[in-house]
């Protein structure tokens, strides 16, 4: 009869394991467009239980090639094989759960290293433990055990502690999660953890591999609420990220909208020692538009926000005011820092017109003013040099194109 229930609890815990295994990648990682299907091949091959067994495999096999191959002088139980095996099995879960988080295109792979972890520690002290008349160790079976857990629990939590601390702290203050949080599960695991243990040591009781494994279910549970909350709060705070980065960009080239230049006109451009301001328009979009299609059209646009893209900084905003028209706004700077900024720009517009099917041509009216000013009456000025600009271009017969047509 207890044959038949460490048999039936064996089994459960394989399969309980897995489910939770594999429910756990996918609601915390697996992105839309990757293949269900192939996370529960990948989840079945690198979880810790199949690394167990492999790694401690490995160790024994390197212990019979340094033995000389003699299979009779090999222990199963030393402490070389014991050892190694230790190391092979986080190197494993390390090196490979890395693999399947790039494959998942996880946003933090250390992430997906501390789940694998977590679960290989919950496989680690959930193995069957020796009962006395097996006990064949160098140093004292609790004593080996001792250290193992040790090793094992310290490896997930200085993971947690130097990495998924971190990303939390990113969160905001209302939904962090405290990183002690992850010191209950071994407080509360260990003390019934070695009760058991000590039983089966000293009597051989079957049962007690029973009421551990049920046991480090409970605690497996404990470990992965703590983690999906980690995860939740992270995801819940990149949604609000991308939520504010998308209202205040051109979704077309990635630069400030007009909605955003107006937020940072009354906070962050009326003060500031100094300011450049650079008005652009994008020649003869409309005709391409028009006779081209707005693939090509499209392609200018991006191409002009490139040119603008490579000069801004911590210090130069650029923006797209809405369809061919752009502005770039530089504070605290000298007027050489100035066109610095400028000749920056227009080197750039240079080696992107070597490139792609457009050629583009950027009117470009800039003002620069120290001391008090006016943005508004600023920007209508840089406005005005710019409609110049534009109009001596065109008399001058420079204007964008198709590079075929050239």
């Amino acid at each position: 009869m207890l044959n038949a229930i460490n048999i039936i609890s064996d089994i459960a815990f394989i399969i309980i394991y897995l489910i939770i295994f594999y429910i756990s990648l996918k609601k915390c990682f697996l992105q839309e467009g990757k293949s269900r299907i192939l996370l529960l091949v990948l989840s079945l091959v690198t979880n810790p239980m199949t690394l167990f067994p492999v790694s401690f495999g490995l160790s024994f096999i390197v212990e019979w090639l340094i033995c000389g191959r003699n299979a009779e002088s090999v222990e199963i139980d030393s402490l070389t094989i014991y050892v190694l095996g230790g190391v092979l099995f986080i190197a494993m879960i390390i090196i490979l759960s890395g693999l399947v988080g790039r494959w998942l295109k996880a946003y933090n792979i250390s992430l997906v290293m501390f789940l694998y972890l977590m679960f290989g520690v919950i496989y680690a002290l959930s193995g069957e433990s020796a009962s006395e008349e097996n006990i064949n160790y160098v140093i004292s079976s609790d004593a080996q055990e001792i250290l193992q857990n040790i090793v094992y629990i310290a490896a997930v939590l200085l993971l947690y502690r130097f990495v998924v601390r971190n990303l939390s702290e990113l969160t905001d203050k209302k939904r962090q999660i405290s990183w002690k949080l992850f010191l209950l599960p071994p407080v509360l695991f260990l003390p019934v953890y070695y009760v058991f243990d000590y039983l089966t040591y000293r009597y051989d009781d079957g049962f007690s591999n029973t009421v551990v494994r049920i046991y480090s279910m409970l605690v497996l549970a404990l470990f992965i609420w703590a983690f999906s909350v980690i995860i939740r709060n992270i995801n819940v705070s990149n949604a609000v990220i991308e939520a504010q980065y998308e209202a205040e960009h051109d979704k077309l080239t990635g630069l400030y909208n007009k909605g955003k230049y107006m937020m940072l006109k009354e906070k962050h451009f009326n003060d500031p020692g100094s300011i450049a301001l650079f008005n652009f328009d994008v020649n003869n979009l409309k005709y391409i538009n028009d006779n081209f299609g707005h693939e090509y059209g499209d392609e200018l646009i991006v191409k002009a926000a490139q040119s603008i893209h490579a000069v801004t900084s911590d210090r130069v905003f650029g923006f797209r005011m809405g369809g061919d028209e752009y502005a770039m706004v530089a504070v605290n700077v000298t007027r050489k820092e100035t066109d610095e900024i400028y000749n920056g720009w227009k080197r750039s517009l240079e080696e992107l017109n070597t490139q792609g099917n457009v050629y583009c041509v950027m009117a470009c009216g800039l003002k620069y003013c120290e001391g008090e000013f006016d943005v508004e009456e600023l920007f209508k000025q840089a406005d005005e040099l710019m409609y110049l600009d534009k109009k001596a271009r065109k008399e001058k017969g420079e204007t964008s194109h198709l590079r075929s047509e050239s």
